[in-house]
């Protein structure tokens, strides 16, 4: 497989890490495959599997589950963190939006699942949002959004940053989830995007530093890979302001704020509650207690759940259900209603 991002480790270097981490059941679709066998070897026996199945149905069925289980071996063993660099995260063992994003979409291509990287413009409680998660493509014009960050294996953000075939011609667009049943088809943004992305983030840590040479330099490599892009365009016109250059500041600034995509996009800010969640982790919070607490509280609906639903979901009766919350909410340091 080619290396689908700038920062892809040597795949021996995947295989080794891999290999040590802690692994989940098999879902039962996939019982005849042994536990003992390591990831290199699952790797080759899923995806040639898949590739021999011709019933669009089953096969659809097969990426459901199979994208389950990858999101419980990503999550079994890559905490919540600040990490963003593939490589970085396989060492670590720790991931931001982004990293999860580019680390499900590694492994999930060798496992053979049609997956990349969206951007996540609004997110699903309407928060404008700078966030990433992965659109994985099934059979039969299906899909699912996954959100390793948010604790959700089926998601529907309000507005994404993806690509969308309209006549016949594939388009980076950023739609609203109402309008993508409208497309002819929809994927994943191009690998250079992501890139793109990555660089962004590069940029806006020099910006921090007052490194505004640096941060320039790489907006102005993010703009060649993704220009449909209006963050990179406004944050290069901060820094090309505090060099004091105003004409390059004014020109692009007038492309960020270029129509009302382009606004919604630089209008993004990383919101309190959910770059909290980084905490669940630190903390030690168990992965139940978090999908308790993640359900509850709407990350992965984008509304607050019934208690009632929440217990019926996890099998738990009410009590124990808001054990769980109130011991999350005291342990993290919230004190959320």
């Amino acid at each position: 497989m080619a290396m689908p991002f700038e920062d892809t480790p040597d795949m021996k270097q995947v295989a080794a890490i891999t290999n040590s981490w802690q692994r989940p059941e098999l879902p039962i679709r996939w019982k005849y495959l042994t536990p003992t066998r390591n990831v290199v070897e699952l790797v080759q026996m899923v995806s040639q599997g898949l590739a021999k199945i011709k019933s669009g149905g089953y096969k659809s069925r097969l990426e459901v589950s199979l994208s389950g289980w990858l999101y419980d071996f990503i999550r079994a063993n890559v905490k919540r963190g600040r990490v963003f660099d593939l490589g970085q995260v396989l060492r670590q063992g720790s991931a931001d939006c982004l990293g999860y994003a580019k680390l499900f979409t590694l492994l999930g291509r060798l496992f053979g699942l049609d997956v990349g990287v969206i951007e996540v413009v609004v997110d699903n409680a309407g928060r404008y949002v700078p966030h990433t998660a992965v659109l994985v493509r099934l059979e039969n014009h299906r899909w699912r959004m996954i959100d390793l960050w948010y604790g959700a294996k089926n998601i529907r953000h309000l507005r994404v940053g993806l690509q969308a075939k309209q006549c016949g011609t594939w388009r980076i667009k950023d739609l609203d989830v109402k309008e993508v049943g409208a497309q002819e088809e929809i994927c994943y943004l191009p690998d250079p995007c992501v890139d793109a992305i990555t660089l962004h983030i590069r940029g806006n840590r020099h910006l921090e530093r007052q490194d505004y040479a640096a941060a320039i330099n790489c907006y102005s490599q993010a703009i060649q890979l993704y220009p449909g892009n209006a963050r990179l365009f406004y944050n290069r016109a901060i820094a090309y302001e505090n060099l004091g250059e105003y004409e390059k500041a004014k020109a692009d600034y007038a492309r960020a704020v270029a129509d009302d995509a382009a606004i919604i996009r630089i209008l993004a800010t990383e919101h309190d509650e959910v770059i909290s969640l980084v905490d669940l982790d630190a903390k030690g919070i168990g992965r139940l207690a978090q999908e308790v607490y993640l359900l509850y509280h709407g990350f992965a609906t984008g509304r607050k759940v019934p208690l009632p639903r929440v217990a019926r979901r996890f099998g738990l009766s009410e009590a124990e259900t808001r054990a769980i919350i109130s011991s999350v909410e005291t342990h993290w340091g919230r004190n959320e209603k």
